[in-house]
């Protein structure tokens, strides 16, 4: 079925995102009290929310009805969240093919493997790792764009995951142009705020931990398949407005380019629904022992 982008409503989350961003910034910019601080970096953490998943939707060319504007805006968002807005797209759409497979399994681990390797390789990504892989990316990719593509990245089994694929040289150089304009939107910023360098990384950590320590929960001990390996969780309905529906990811897995508007009619009231919640502290207890087979990514269509 074909529903509309709900493209006013998601300008005008944008703009109010983008009020809250700078304003948290310029609040924070004239305040000194540590646990001030803290609080307003605390609520920089939930504004970026609503800007990951706006971020998604652009992803998925779901966020403006015009193709040009919902790359623009998509693009805009990225700024603020740091991470290239082409790399970003393709490794989310990659996530899409190979999602719980045996090169996107965070929550799980074989009997061969390292156990206490895979619980590192899952802390390390929920306390921040996961997110400061993003500005590593456009580091790397404003420098040399081959510099990310390099055997040493490679080696990591789940980064290979999103790495493969990415190879056109028009869209690596378009992810260097990217990544320089974050840069100099970054840099922007830092000089709106008077170079104030700690109120900008405790803003920015706070969201990494916050992005990081639940990008996974939507997924994690999920069916091992590729469509149906997601959850639509249960979060209280004022949270709704924050993740915009992110939490129902089955049913968006299940229905890729229908609007997170539209998501709640894909599913059933309660029906294999589990707490958003619950699942998070199952996640923190660590990856679990699994004999099920991986998936296969050439099962579905690209």
């Amino acid at each position: 079925m074909n529903y509309p982008i709900p493209s006013r409503l998601n300008m005008f989350i944008i703009a109010v995102c983008t009020v809250a961003f700078f304003g948290l910034f310029m609040a924070g910019n004239h305040i000194h009290q540590v646990w001030i601080r803290l609080l307003l970096g605390l609520s920089f953490g939930i504004v970026m929310i609503p800007v990951y998943s706006l971020m998604h939707e652009a992803a998925h060319n779901t966020l403006h009805q015009t193709a040009k504007v919902n790359t623009v805006l998509g693009f805009w968002l990225c700024c603020m969240f740091i991470i290239s807005f082409t790399f970003y797209r393709h490794c989310h759409l990659k996530h899409h093919k190979k999602n719980r497979t045996d090169d996107e399994m965070w929550d799980l681990y074989y009997e061969h493997q390292n156990k206490f390797l895979r619980y590192g390789n899952l802390y390390l990504m929920m306390i921040g790792f996961g997110y400061l892989a993003t500005w590593l990316s456009v580091v790397l990719f404003s420098i040399s764009p081959r510099l990310v593509m390099s055997s040493f990245f490679k080696k990591h089994t789940e980064i290979n995951g999103f790495l493969n694929g990415f190879t056109s040289i028009d869209r690596l150089r378009l992810a260097q142009v990217e990544s320089l304009v974050v840069i100099l939107f970054q840099v922007l910023l830092l000089w709106l705020i008077n170079w104030d360098w700690l109120l900008w990384i405790t803003f920015y950590l706070v969201h990494g931990l916050v992005w990081s320590s639940q990008n996974y929960v939507n997924h994690a001990f999920s069916p091992r398949s590729i469509i149906n390996g997601a959850h639509n969780l249960k979060v209280p309905k004022w949270l709704n407005i924050v993740y915009l529906n992110f939490n129902i990811h089955l049913a968006h897995h299940q229905n890729p380019n229908i609007p997170w508007l539209q998501l709640p009619s894909y599913i059933r009231s309660g029906e294999g629904r589990i707490s958003f919640f619950r699942n998070y502290i199952r996640l923190w207890k660590g990856p679990v022992l699994t004999e099920t087979i991986s998936p296969v990514e050439n099962d579905i269509c690209a």
